[in-house]
């Protein structure tokens, strides 16, 4: 255990999980699993940018990644890693990427790769989807024919 300024024991992240693992039911609707997810989302990102142009310097654009990751000892935990990176990254799953121009603080999307089953789901040939997953879609089926870069 780790104590706190006041010598208080403060509760391990593993400990807390699996405290609430014990009275927890598994049901959570979609709904606020994403919520949670995306709370300072944006935040997070912008920080993320910022600290690339800290660490890169403002004259050469940059890549900020944003991969979600499970943790592997704990099945009810999912972490999301912001980090950038000069060059740009192959696709992999769960990955989003983002361009950043730190002359014109100007960051972009380019593309998102959602969990292997999403995206096996949005690539299939019967998936018809609807208006606003129509580039996620786009980028599923390249992501798959590996063409997407």
């Amino acid at each position: 255990m780790i104590e706190a300024a006041d010598n208080e024991p403060l509760e391990t992240v593993g400990a807390a999980c699996q405290r609430l693992a014990e009275v927890y039911d598994g049901k959570q609707p979609v709904v606020d699993t994403q919520q949670e997810m995306t709370k300072g989302y944006v935040n997070s990102l912008i920080d993320c940018a910022r600290r690339g142009e800290e660490a890169l310097g403002k004259e050469k654009p940059f890549y900020v990644c944003v991969q979600l990751r499970k943790e592997r000892h704990l099945s009810n935990v999912i972490r999301t890693q912001f980090y950038y990176r000069q060059t740009r990254p192959s696709p992999t799953y769960d990955l989003s990427l983002y361009w950043y121009d730190p002359k014109a603080e100007n960051l972009r999307f380019v593309w998102c790769i959602p969990d292997i089953e999403t995206t096996h789901m949005m690539a299939h040939p019967a998936f018809i989807p609807e208006k606003n997953e129509e580039e996620l879609s786009y980028f599923c089926r390249c992501f798959l024919k590996g063409t997407l870069i």
